[in-house]
């Protein structure tokens, strides 16, 4: 399993670096094209939803419960008007924000699965921390990209903008991806 999460997160990580290190053009029109694409923001939101009611549904948290559980399948039909109102009333930078939605709720799902391949206790690191540590800093993004997605708009404008910091961010990306693609495949 832990492979899939390798490919999930390792291959876009990768191809995005890439272009930002080879193709930044590319890189800067496909940014473009994605801020206003509204099946991408309609798909993503439908996603981020719908994988909002999946967590809540399954937390365990009696007080959660409780309130989301009143009546059988209140959780996916909320999850479908909400896709559907959100797409129709905020537009604006949607596709952004529904990306860092999902972000944020990456790591719940991604701890199921890394908690299997944690050396025992006393290992000061192990490789499957790689996946924990991406999982934070793309939930640190995601939280900030939930309430300001224009000023992540404007930060990659910014990053695409100048050569050097677009092969600079492309370059990172890029290892990173490498990384966890490798590391998933070896564990």
């Amino acid at each position: 399993m832990i492979a899939v999460w390798g490919l999930l997160i390792g291959l876009p990580l990768l191809a995005f670096g890439g272009a930002l290190v080879f193709f930044p053009e590319t890189a800067r029109r496909f940014s473009m094209w994605y801020r206003t694409s509204k099946v991408v923001a309609a798909v993503l939101t439908t996603i981020a939803w719908c994988w909002t009611a999946y967590e809540c549904d399954t937390i365990g948290i009696d007080a959660f419960d409780a309130v989301t559980k009143a009546f059988p399948g209140e959780l996916w039909i909320l999850a479908v008007v909400l896709s559907f109102l959100t797409y129709h009333w905020m537009p604006k930078n949607l596709p952004v924000r529904a990306l860092t939605g999902i972000m944020m709720l990456v790591p719940a799902a991604l701890f199921r699965t890394t908690h299997a391949y944690r050396p025992p206790q006393g290992t000061l690191f192990a490789a499957v921390d790689l996946f924990v540590i991406v999982a934070y800093i793309g939930a640190i993004i995601g939280m900030y990209g939930m309430f300001y997605p224009w000023r992540l708009e404007k930060g990659l404008d910014a990053v695409l903008a100048r050569r050097w910091a677009s092969a600079a961010l492309g370059a990172a990306l890029s290892a990173a991806g490498i990384a966890l693609v490798a590391i998933g495949f070896a564990l």
